[in-house]
């Protein structure tokens, strides 16, 4: 049987892979009857990504991706938005009027995903749930410029007012550069995340949406445009 992979949209489906790409070289990709998935994690393990993009298949079957940004780039080269691509036993193939490729994967086995238990992360109950948007990010991106001696974004409530502070508390004398998230109807004690997974965040929309499970020390930041769905997973730092 060929396994052909009809894409619609060349771009969202770089947009997943990009995702992806941020956070691990390589990547399992999942091939399901309604949607790709992916499930990925830092070096460290204090940030896993699940990726989700809705497309039909007439197939199932596992990728093992051995260089996203490789597939990405020469997926970048070709004009058509839309994507014919046959899925052989250990290799990508697309054959175009103008260009051909053949991508090739790693065996079944070499790739393993992460040991997390995402639907156990799914029931989880978040006591804590707001939303952030891009362009206030942004600021905070351009704020860690100048505490670049720590690597921790506090977030706490004063107030009514949500703050997401870029410090670290249990030093001495460490610049800080706090901003105002707006304002809530919960109260959050000073709860430090790792900037540098911050900083791995694909902001496909303008908005999206951040929730702390405070028993557990869990936050997860999930994103949705289109058909593209990405949850974060970190855990929380000690002060």
């Amino acid at each position: 049987m060929v396994k052909q992979l009809k894409l619609a949209n060349r771009g969202e489906f770089l947009t997943f892979l990009d995702a992806v790409s941020k956070i691990s070289d390589s990547a399992i990709v999942n091939v399901n009857k309604d949607k790709l998935t992916s499930l990925v994690s830092s070096i460290d393990n204090t940030l896993i990504l699940y990726s989700e993009y809705v497309v039909p298949s007439d197939f199932e079957d596992i990728l093992n991706v051995p260089d996203i940004k490789k597939l990405s780039r020469v997926l970048d080269t070709l004009e058509s938005n839309e994507l014919d691509l046959t899925v052989n036993t250990n290799n990508i193939e697309y054959k175009g009027d103008d260009i051909k490729f053949k991508y090739h994967l790693f065996e079944e086995g070499f790739l393993t995903n992460p040991n997390l238990n995402l639907e156990k992360i799914n029931k989880f109950n978040f006591d804590i749930q707001f939303t952030l948007d891009r362009s206030t990010l942004q600021q905070i991106l351009k704020g860690s410029t100048f505490t670049s001696e720590t690597n921790k974004i506090y977030f706490y409530t004063e107030g009514k007012e949500l703050i997401g502070e870029l410090s670290d508390r249990a030093r001495h004398n460490t610049d800080n550069f706090a901003i105002n998230l707006g304002e809530v109807d919960f109260t959050l004690t000073p709860t430090p995340v790792n900037f540098d997974n911050i900083r791995l965040l694909t902001t496909i929309n303008d908005k999206f949406v951040a929730k702390i499970n405070t028993e557990y020390g869990v936050v997860v930041f999930e994103i949705e445009a289109n058909n593209i769905k990405l949850k974060y997973i970190i855990s929380a730092l000690t002060q």
